[in-house]
């Protein structure tokens, strides 16, 4: 499997909200606020690769570990831009009073992956079987982590005619045995931990050949450790599935 490239943060000037949240209630009065700025980066997105970072201020009595997904945030954000040429989104999250939001061009970022830990996977399309195969092919190779803060980085490589930002949350979604699910009555399959990442990040290239594939590089470091919920890791593996369907 080729290298894959990931971008650094953009360059530009922030933008100041008081809130941001997942609903359209509070996309679509952001959208108007930041409209000059969209302008500007639609026009530089047909000619290079643009970036967006947003800053996520939670009140002090929310606990940063649980809820607030930053997929969650940024999946109707990258979809209500509309930019064509958007190779980088990221998001971090942390108490305060003011968000904010960068849009601006992009280069390749020659970070290395120290102290990350790292897996490579495939998934064949974004169907649930393909999840689990993913999440398995992850588990391989990263092992469980325990509760804790954690930055969370995607290198993600599509065919032409996949868009990429619907990938976000299925793959997301399979890193069961990375982000761990609560032992609950109840608790679906991929009912991850995902508001334990506290730094999220997420690079696109295009690979022609792909297909409806998608080739994911993982990176994951727990930044600390904090008493929590009893976690599952356990993932299904694609073997045992095939077993199970012909008993």
């Amino acid at each position: 499997m080729p290298e894959f490239t990931r971008y650094a943060p953009p360059a530009g000037s922030f933008i100041r909200s008081a809130q941001l949240g997942t609903t359209r209630e509070w996309v679509d009065p952001f959208m108007a606020q930041i409209e000059p700025y969209l302008a500007t980066a639609r026009q530089q997105s047909t000619y290079m690769p643009l970036g967006v970072h947003v800053g996520v201020a939670l009140p002090e009595h929310e606990n940063l570990l649980a809820g607030n997904p930053l997929v969650s945030l940024l999946e109707p954000l990258a979809i209500a831009f509309q930019l064509p040429n958007l190779r980088y989104v990221s998001a971090t999250k942390a108490h305060g009073d003011t968000c904010t939001l960068c849009i601006g061009p992009v280069g390749v970022s020659d970070g290395e992956p120290h102290l990350w830990r790292t897996a490579r996977g495939r998934c064949a399309d974004v169907s649930v079987k393909a999840q689990r195969a993913f999440g398995y092919q992850v588990a391989t190779q990263i092992p469980p982590s325990r509760w804790g803060p954690g930055h969370l980085d995607l290198a993600i490589r599509t065919g032409l005619m996949r868009d990429w930002i619907v990938t976000w949350r299925p793959l997301v979604d399979s890193l069961v045995a990375v982000l761990g699910r609560r032992r609950r009555p109840g608790a679906r399959e991929f009912d991850v931990e995902d508001g334990r990442v506290v730094s999220l990040a997420l690079h696109h290239e295009v690979d022609v050949t792909l297909g409806n594939a998608v080739d994911v590089d993982v990176r994951w470091r727990l930044i600390g450790r904090a008493d929590g919920p009893d976690l599952d890791y356990a993932v299904r593996a694609p073997e045992a599935e095939a077993v199970s369907r012909s008993a």
